[in-house]
């Protein structure tokens, strides 16, 4: 039998995380039968063909996720955010979804999303450092309250298929923002990605993720079928948050769905402060959270 081993890569190659995020892809539509999938790209473009702002995300099992959205500070205040967000939900409306999700900080858009009918149904606090707060919010999609307003001034065009540099204005720009409102923080932004690989270089399983500031980010964490069931999602997990705690991170989280993870989750001492329910239809998205290390100033109470 080949030799299994867990090695962390921040920097992996495409085809290692790809591994990872297949297997979790297939293992989801397999479960739900669900497999239609969307991405969606919408841009405020200059006169000159420059990105001002933006809207990315993607649809799965009914339900829109806003994953990132960005205008420039120069265009601000003239419902550019309010335009993309309008056709977002038409193009999901389009597709059958009956939902839509986001997160954001405190130092972000909030009151923005609330206004737009969203409502926070889980919070974190202290996420990515005190003082600051991350709230997970979602809305039921309505055909009777979506009024596009038609801006006049810059277009608005839909890209589901945007190139690399397109996307990274928009993530580049949200990063800037988050970083001149929290001020930049001594502990910025990392990946942190640990795989399982055999001795032949095979990826037979991994956890992906990132830490900012205080906390560790799970985002995939999937281990090949043919070796479940004998320790190693736990290895991974526990390599993911050791590593964490040594970079100073004091808190984790996670998302899962009622198909996949929770009770390994639960077992290693995650609890859940949130839940998505019918989502995917006839399911649960769950968030969970975890205290890594007590924090300096919990040890002094």
């Amino acid at each position: 039998m080949r030799e299994l081993k867990i090695v962390m890569e921040s920097y992996p190659p495409r085809a290692w995380t790809d591994t990872v995020v297949r297997g979790v892809d297939q293992h989801n539509i397999a479960v739900t039968g669900l497999s239609d999938y969307y991405p969606i790209g919408f841009f405020v473009k200059g006169r000159g063909g420059e990105i001002l702002g933006g809207l990315l995300g993607d649809i799965w099992g009914g339900w829109m996720l806003v994953g990132s959205l960005w205008v420039s500070e120069s265009i601000r205040g003239h419902d550019y955010g309010s335009e993309l967000m309008s056709r977002a939900h038409q193009y999901a409306l389009e597709k059958s979804c009956t939902h839509a999700f986001l997160q954001t900080g405190s130092y972000e858009a909030r009151p923005f999303y609330e206004k737009l009918g969203y409502r926070v149904y889980a919070e974190l606090q202290n996420h990515p450092t005190q003082p600051h707060g991350r709230y997970f919010l979602s809305k039921r999609l309505d055909r009777s309250e979506e009024h596009p307003l038609h801006v006049k001034d810059l277009a608005i065009v839909m890209d589901p298929y945007p190139s690399k540099d397109a996307e990274a204005v928009v993530r580049q720009g949200i990063t800037t923002h988050a970083y001149a409102a929290i001020g930049l923080p001594e502990k910025g932004w990392l990946p942190h990605n640990f795989f399982l690989r055999d001795s032949e270089g095979e990826i037979l399983g991994g956890a992906l993720g990132n830490l900012w500031g205080d906390w560790m980010y799970l985002a995939y964490l999937w281990v090949d079928r043919s070796l479940r069931a004998h320790g190693h999602a736990t290895r991974l997990m526990v390599a993911a948050e050791e590593h964490a705690i040594a970079k100073g991170c004091s808190d984790a989280f996670l998302d899962t769905f009622s198909f996949q993870a929770r009770p390994l989750y639960e077992k290693l001492g995650y609890r859940l402060f949130g839940e998505e329910k019918d989502h995917p239809k006839g399911h649960s998205h769950y968030r969970l959270t975890k205290k890594l290390i007590q924090t300096k100033h919990q040890d002094t109470k």
